[in-house]
């Protein structure tokens, strides 16, 4: 299979491998939510890919929508480095370790409410509508009008 080095040294596959029928990235992260591991380092990884992939690093501020990859992420940051994250997202950078390392985790928390467990797109339902029925002819003839 190939696959490619990005930011932080981790691989990126670059698809199935069909000699040996790997699944590719969105299918195990599927396999593994529908298993119920999402707390396990290979999830942890595999979200980690992901967003490298899909850029969240420099999308959101804090570098992840995933609380367990932030948790460890501030266990690998020093105070300075904890200090300038603070700064970026907006809250006093003026406490001490412990305590900012709290509020991080609050902000972070208060910031992804709305996001889903990870950024992993679902399939949508697409809607018909048949022009025969008149409230669907209604609602054809508004969305012409755009």
């Amino acid at each position: 299979m190939a696959k490619i080095k990005a930011k932080n040294n981790i691989e990126i596959s670059t698809g199935k491998n069909k000699e040996t029928s790997q699944v590719g990235l969105l299918e195990r992260i599927e396999q593994l939510k529908a298993s119920g591991d999402t707390n396990t380092e290979e999830f942890k990884q595999k979200a980690r890919e992901l967003e490298v992939i899909l850029g969240v690093d420099t999308i959101n501020p804090f570098g992840t929508n995933e609380l367990d990859i932030f948790e460890d992420n501030l266990k690998e940051m020093t105070l300075s480095d904890m200090k300038k994250l603070s700064e970026r997202v907006g809250i006093n950078s003026t406490y001490d370790r412990s305590t900012l390392k709290m509020i991080l985790i609050k902000e972070f928390k208060a910031s992804n409410r709305n996001n889903r467990r990870n950024i992993m797109p679902n399939q949508m339902n697409s809607i018909v509508l048949d022009p025969r029925n008149p409230e669907h002819a209604a609602a054809l003839k508004i969305l012409g009008d755009f």
